[in-house]
C-alpha cells in the first residue's frame, strides 16, 4: 500500500475498502479480459488505451479518458462494458456478466480507487531513463568522420 502523504487521512489511490474491492473485483477482470489488447502484453495497444495503471485509465486512449472517477456517464469504460454503443463494446467477443458490470459501476461511483498509481509513475521514470540512455554514445550510431583536408608540402 502507498504511504500517506502529509495531511492525507487515507492511502493514495483510495481507501483500504476501495482498494480491496478493486483487487478482488476489478483487477482480475482487467487482467483476464483487457490486458491482451490494452497493456504492454499487446503487440499493438488497441485504441491507444492501456488499462495497466490508474493514470493510464484516467488518461485514456484515442477516444478520451476511460475512467472519470465518480462519473459513470463520462467513463468510456462503463459505456464499453455496458455495450451501449455499437462502436465501443468491450470485451469485443462477448459482454461481461451483469454483476461484473455492476461491480465496475460501483467502482467508478466510489472514485475508481486503484493502488497501481506508484507503479505507473515508476514505469514512466524508467521509460524516461531508457530514452535518455538511448541518446548516449553506446546506443547511437557512430557518425562518419569527415576526412580532413590535406595540403601537400614540397
Amino acid at each position: 500500500m502507498a504511504p500517506l502523504a502529509l495531511g492525507e487521512d487515507k492511502p493514495a489511490g483510495g481507501d483500504a475498502e476501495g482498494i480491496a474491492f478493486f483487487e478482488k473485483k476489478i483487477r482480475p477482470v482487467l487482467v483476464e479480459h483487457c490486458y491482451e489488447c490494452h497493456s504492454s502484453r499487446a503487440k499493438e495497444l488497441e485504441g491507444g488505451l492501456s488499462v495497466e495503471s490508474a493514470a493510464a485509465l484516467r488518461k485514456g486512449g484515442d477516444q478520451g479518458p476511460a475512467i472519470v472517477p465518480g462519473d459513470l456517464a463520462q467513463s468510456l469504460l462503463i459505456r464499453a462494458v455496458r455495450y451501449e454503443d455499437g462502436d465501443l463494446q468491450m470485451p469485443p467477443k462477448a459482454a461481461l456478466p451483469g454483476e461484473v458490470i455492476a461491480d465496475f459501476e460501483s467502482w467508478v461511483k466510489r472514485g475508481a480507487p486503484d493502488p497501481r498509481v506508484e507503479k505507473e509513475e515508476e514505469g514512466q521514470k524508467h521509460r524516461g531513463e531508457l530514452e535518455r540512455a538511448k541518446s548516449r554514445r553506446p546506443f547511437t550510431r557512430p557518425a562518419d568522420p569527415k576526412t580532413p583536408a590535406v595540403k601537400l608540402v614540397d
